[in-house]
């Protein structure tokens, strides 16, 4: 699952970054009132062990994402200027993975704001379990972690992409941070999608085959196959050659710069394929991905 998070964030160099909340996202799953929670619900412990729970009273109950959260910010909270930062990012996702981004503050009328991420790393021992799961880690996983976490690409990667925005956006604060609010979301979604795909191919390992992992047929073929399918269309009627113009102008306008465009056709004048002959021309043209 972490390699899967790995290759998301690959798309914005941040495959470190990817790779690290991957191992750590499901840190409190070694807890041991975790596992009990999980061989109670799939019938590894029976009812009449002192050791069973009531698995789906539990469900949702049984903290196992704050230990990872809480494992990134104490390492990196220590880093310097940045560090922090980064921490709270990767952090953050850690911590939200099953409840959608949290709110990091929670703005009150009548009372002052409540700093909810800092309460949430402040999670005792007996609810995130931190101290427990570390000592049952595999050697392997913690080698790893120790090589992501004193790497230097793991704060600098991101640093670097801040100064990247703050430079194209003149230092506008706001939009600054709006950017870098963005950039928790991509971390976020590299997360959710991994996950979510790799519980997906366990259940269903003849479906997880299917997956093309980003081998798709390349865009010429496609076009080709396109081009060739629209050369079968008949010129005959007046309609015909209105549709054709409209997809030729559709094509020439794929050489156009990248941005955002709209095409108006009355019902019946080809859009259908029109568009898709302009998509697929303008994704080969900038080289565009999946």
């Amino acid at each position: 699952m972490a390699d899967k998070a790995k290759g998301f964030a690959a798309k914005l160099s941040l495959d470190e970054q990817g790779e690290l909340i991957g191992l750590l996202h499901d840190l409190g799953k070694y807890s041991a009132e975790f596992q009990g929670y999980l061989k109670s619900a799939i019938g590894l412990i029976d009812e009449d062990k002192d050791d069973y729970v009531d698995a789906q009273d539990l469900k949702g109950k049984v903290d196992h994402s704050t230990a990872g959260a809480q494992l990134i910010w104490n390492e990196l909270s220590r880093q310097g200027k940045f560090g922090p930062i980064v921490g709270q990012l990767l952090s953050l996702c850690i911590a939200s993975h099953h409840s959608g981004l949290i709110d990091c503050i929670s703005p009150g009328a009548a009372t002052p704001s409540i700093d909810k991420f800092t309460k949430r790393i402040r999670t005792p021992e007996k609810r995130s379990h931190f101290e427990e799961v570390q000592a049952k880690m595999d050697a392997s996983i913690i080698a790893r972690l120790h090589e992501l976490i004193i790497s230097p690409k793991l704060v600098e990667g991101i640093k670097n992409l801040i100064f990247k925005v703050v430079q194209h956006d003149s230092g506008n604060e706001l939009i600054t941070r709006f950017k870098i609010g963005l950039l928790v979301r991509f971390l976020f979604s590299c997360l959710i999608d991994a996950d979510r795909i790799d519980t997906a191919d366990a259940e269903k390992p003849r479906a997880a085959k299917q997956r093309q992992h980003g081998n798709y047929i390349e865009w010429a073929m496609l076009i080709e196959r396109l081009e060739k399918k629209l050369t079968e269309f008949s010129d005959a009627e007046p309609i015909d050659k209105i549709r054709r113009n409209i997809a030729d102008h559709c094509r020439d306008a794929a050489q156009r710069d990248k941005g955002i465009f709209t095409l108006s056709v009355p019902t019946g004048g080809g859009k259908t394929l029109a568009s898709l002959r302009f998509a697929l021309h303008h994704t080969q043209q900038h080289k565009m991905e999946r």
